[in-house]
C-alpha cells in the first residue's frame, strides 16, 4: 500500500473533524435530517462557540430540536420560508431572533446547509451562526432616530428650499410647499406662486433678501406673513445660506423655513401672563413697577404730583370661607372691573395679589378732588351685584398717598399707602385715608426695629427662655415652650421689640434658624444629662414658614443635632395658616408632621379660623389663648368657651394646651373640663435653661389637688 504524501491532510478522522469544529470562532450546530424512520430533526453536535453564545450546556441541547425548527422561536413568515427550504433539502440563510438560556433575546445570522451520504441521501443539516445582536440594535436605533427626526421636522414645521441665481423658480421641499398652501410634495415653485400668498411689500422683502445674500455672501434671517385659504395668516421665519462654486462666486442660495406662528402666539401669551393677573386681566405689580417710571416722568413734566392708592377688599376671606373661592373670585373680578372703569382713564390699575389692588397716576387735581374721587370709589365698590342669585358687595379700605414725583420712590409710596390703609382698617374699614407725616412714626419704629433685629441676628443675641408645660393627666411636667428673648447689653427684651422684623422673610428666617439651633443644642445637652424633657415647642412666624424649604431646614437641623423629631413641636398662629401663602405653609407643616414633629395651633380663638380650617389643618393640638383663661373662674362666657373648645378639640382627636394659667383655681377648672396640658406662671416663668430648677419643676404637681377632679 502506498503511503499518502506528507503534504496531504485527510479529514476522515472523526477526532480531527470534531477538533476543527470546536476550534471554529463561529457557532456551529449539526442536526439529523427529519424522516419517517428517525423522526424530527435532533441536535447531535454543538461546538463551544455556540454554547458560549447561547449559554446552554451541551446536555441541554443533545437530542432536542434546533430553535430554527421551533415555531415559538421565530415568526410565521420566517418559519414558512425555512420550512419550505428544509422540505426541499436546500441551503438557506436567515437573520433570526432566538433566546439564550436566560431568556434574553439574541439575533443571529444563520447559514444552514444540507449533508448527504455516499448514496446522496440527506442525513444531516449543518448550521453556522454569528451573533449580530449589536448590529441589529444599532440598525434599529438608526431607524428610530430617523423616524424621530422626521417627526420632529413635521412637528416643528421646518421646510427647506434652494434658488439658483438668475432662476425664476425655487426648488421647495414638501413642507415648504405646504406652508405656501400648495400640495405637500417637493416641487419647483415659480416666484409668482409666492407672490400670490404674500403681501407685495413682503414679497419684495423676500427677493431683496435673496439678492442681499448673493451680494454680501452672508446668510440672512427674516420673517414674513403668508396668507392661504386653508391656514389663514401664518408667520414664517426664514434663513438663507449662500452656495459658492469652486472660484468662490455665489451661484445659489439655500435656506430653511419654519412656521413660527404658534411660537409667536405662545411668546405673546407668556409676555401677557408675565405682566398681567390672569384672574382679572389687570396688570401685575411687576408691570406697574415698569410703568411707574413713565408716570413719574409725565407728572414731573406737567408740574403735577403722583397719587398712589392701595385698595384692600374687606372681608374677602369671609366670602371665601362661607361661599367658596369661586364666589370670592367673582367678587375680585367685579371689583377689578369697577376700579378699571372709575380709575383706568386716570392712570394704571394693578392687582397686588389676594384682595389688594393698586392705583398709580398723576395727581392733576386738588386734594379735595382726589378725596371726592376716593369717596366715590368706596361707594361704587360698596354697591351690591348679583352673582348666581346672590347679592354680593365688595366694601374696601383704601390708603392714599400723594407726593411730588422728583422725591417719590415707588416702594416708599407703597409703604406709606399701606400705613394709611391699615389706619382705615383700625377705624372700622370701608373708607379711605390719606397718608400723613404722623404715620411716619410707625415707619420709623419699623425701621428701628429692623435695625435692632439685624444686630440681634449678626451678634446672635436671640436666646431661648423655657417655660414648663404641665400634664393634668399625668401630673408632671411633660415639656417646655421655648420663648425668644433678646439679650441686648444688660437688658432682656421680649420679641415684641422687633415685631416688625418678622414681616421680613430674610430676618424672620435667620431669627428662627438661630432660635431653633440653640433650642436643639439645649435639648441635646439635656439628653446627655439624662434629663427627660419630653417635648419642646418653638414658635414659627408666618414669614419664616414662607421661607425657602422651611420643613427641610428643620428636619436637617434635627438630624445634625441628633434630636428625634418627636421631641420638637412647631407652634403657629391660626391667622398665619389661613393668610397669604397658606397652601405652602400647610404643605411644609404636613411634611414636618409626617416626619414626627408635632404641630400646635397657637393663640386659638383670637384669629379667624373656622371649624372647616380646624378640621383641615395639619395640627396635633391647639393652645387656648390666655385671654380666655384669665377669667374662666369669674366669667361664665369665658368658661363656656374654654369648655366647648376642649370638647371640640378632643372630638377632632386634638390635644389641648391652656396658656396663662396663674392660679390653682384656674388649673382645677381646666383639669375638670378635661384640658390635657397647662402652662403659665403657676408652674414657672420663662427662664434660661441654666436657671431652671428642674427637680423642683418636676415635683410641683405631686400630691397637688390638681390631680383630683372637683
Amino acid at each position: 500500500m502506498r503511503t499518502p504524501p506528507a503534504d496531504r491532510f485527510e479529514l476522515t478522522d472523526p477526532a480531527i473533524s470534531r477538533a476543527i469544529l470546536q476550534a471554529a470562532d463561529d457557532a456551529i450546530v449539526i442536526a439529523t435530517a427529519a424522516d419517517a424512520l428517525s423522526g424530527p430533526m435532533r441536535i447531535v453536535f454543538a461546538n463551544a462557540a455556540y454554547l458560549e453564545m447561547t449559554g446552554f450546556a451541551l446536555r441541554d441541547l443533545l437530542d432536542r430540536r434546533p430553535p430554527v425548527a421551533t415555531r415559538k422561536a421565530v415568526d410565521r413568515e420566517v418559519m414558512d420560508r425555512i420550512g419550505a427550504k428544509l422540505a426541499l433539502g436546500q441551503p438557506f440563510r436567515e437573520e433570526l431572533q432566538i433566546k439564550r438560556k436566560d431568556g434574553s433575546p439574541l439575533w443571529v445570522d444563520v447559514s444552514v446547509r444540507p449533508l448527504h451520504d455516499a448514496s446522496g441521501k440527506l442525513t444531516h443539516w449543518v448550521s453556522v451562526q454569528r451573533d449580530i445582536t449589536e448590529h441589529k440594535v444599532a440598525i434599529e436605533a438608526l431607524a428610530r432616530h430617523a423616524r424621530e427626526l422626521e417627526e420632529t421636522q413635521t412637528l416643528a414645521r421646518i421646510g427647506s428650499w434652494r434658488w439658483e441665481v438668475g432662476s425664476d423658480v425655487i426648488d421647495c421641499s414638501a413642507e415648504t410647499c405646504a406652508m405656501a398652501g400648495l400640495p405637500r410634495a417637493r416641487a419647483l415653485v415659480p416666484f409668482a406662486g409666492l407672490a400670490g400668498v404674500t403681501d407685495p411689500k413682503d414679497f419684495r422683502t423676500i427677493k431683496s433678501t435673496l439678492q442681499k445674500t448673493v451680494a454680501l455672501g452672508k446668510g440672512q434671517s427674516f420673517e414674513y406673513p403668508i396668507f392661504t385659504a386653508v391656514s389663514g395668516t401664518r408667520i414664517i421665519w426664514a434663513h438663507t445660506y449662500p452656495e459658492r462654486d469652486a472660484s468662490g462666486v455665489v451661484v445659489a442660495v439655500s435656506g430653511l423655513n419654519q412656521d413660527v406662528t404658534e411660537r409667536l402666539r405662545i411668546e405673546q401669551s407668556m409676555r401677557w401672563n408675565a405682566s398681567h393677573d390672569r384672574l382679572t386681566g389687570l396688570i401685575n405689580m411687576t408691570e406697574l413697577h415698569e410703568r411707574a417710571v413713565g408716570v413719574f416722568a409725565a407728572a414731573e413734566a406737567e408740574g403735577a404730583q403722583v397719587v398712589l392708592a392701595l385698595i384692600d377688599l374687606d372681608h374677602l376671606k369671609l366670602v371665601n370661607d362661607t361661599l367658596g373661592h369661586a364666589v370670592g373670585d367673582a367678587l375680585i373680578r367685579e371689583a377689578a372691573r369697577r376700579l378699571l372703569e372709575a380709575l383706568g382713564p386716570h392712570g394704571h390699575i394693578a392687582r397686588l395679589g389676594g384682595d389688594e389692588f393698586v392705583f398709580l397716576g398723576g395727581a392733576r387735581h386738588s386734594h379735595e378732588a382726589i378725596s371726592e374721587q376716593m369717596r366715590l370709589i368706596v361707594e361704587r365698590l360698596r354697591q351690591p351685584f348679583d352673582h348666581q342669585d346672590r347679592q354680593l358687595d365688595c366694601m374696601a379700605s383704601i390708603g392714599v398717598v400723594v407726593a411730588p414725583p422728583d422725591s417719590a420712590r415707588f416702594d416708599t409710596l407703597m409703604r406709606n399707602a399701606d400705613m394709611a390703609m391699615y389706619r382705615v382698617k383700625e377705624s372700622g374699614r370701608g373708607g379711605f385715608c390719606f397718608y400723613s407725616s404722623d404715620m411716619q412714626d410707625v415707619v420709623d419704629r419699623r425701621m428701628a426695629q429692623q435695625d435692632l433685629a439685624k444686630l440681634v441676628v449678626s451678634s446672635k443675641l436671640a436666646v431661648p427662655h423655657f417655660q414648663p408645660q404641665y400634664s393634668l393627666r399625668h401630673g408632671r411636667v411633660v415639656g417646655f415652650e421655648a420663648l425668644m428673648r433678646l439679650e441686648v447689653g444688660d437688658r432682656i427684651l421680649p420679641p415684641q421689640s422687633i415685631e416688625y422684623a418678622f414681616e421680613n422673610v430674610d430676618l424672620a428666617t435667620r431669627l428662627g434658624d438661630e432660635m431653633l439651633r440653640k433650642v436643639l443644642d439645649q435639648m441635646r445637652h439635656w439628653t446627655a444629662q439624662g434629663f427627660d424633657f419630653g417635648r419642646v415647642a418653638i414658635n414659627a412666624s408666618g414669614m419664616e414658614l414662607l421661607g425657602k424649604d422651611y420643613a427641610d431646614r428643620v428636619l436637617d437641623a434635627l438630624r445634625r443635632a441628633g434630636v428625634p423629631p418627636r421631641c420638637l413641636e412647631i407652634e403657629v398662629t391660626e391667622n398665619v395658616l389661613i393668610g397669604r401663602g397658606a397652601e405652602r405653609l400647610i404643605e411644609a407643616l404636613q411634611k414636618l408632621r409626617s416626619a414626627g414633629v408635632s404641630v400646635a395651633l397657637d393663640d386659638f380663638g383670637t384669629g379667624y379660623a373656622s371649624l372647616t380650617h380646624l378640621k383641615a389643618l395639619p395640627i396635633n393640638k391647639i393652645k387656648i389663648d390666655k385671654s380666655f383663661v384669665s377669667d374662666i373662674t369669674l366669667d361664665q362666657e369665658d368658661a363656656a368657651i374654654v369648655s366647648a373648645t376642649v370638647g371640640l378639640a378632643h372630638a377632632l382627636s386634638l390635644g389641648v394646651v391652656a396658656e396663662g394659667v396663674e392660679t390653682v383655681e384656674q388649673a382645677s377648672f381646666l383639669r375638670n373640663c378635661g384640658c390635657d396640658i397647662i402652662q403659665g406662671f403657676l408652674f414657672g416663668r420663662p427662664a434660661p435653661a441654666e436657671a431652671l430648677d428642674l427637680p423642683h419643676i418636676a415635683a410641683q404637681g405631686e400630691g397637688s389637688p390638681l390631680l383630683r377632679r372637683a
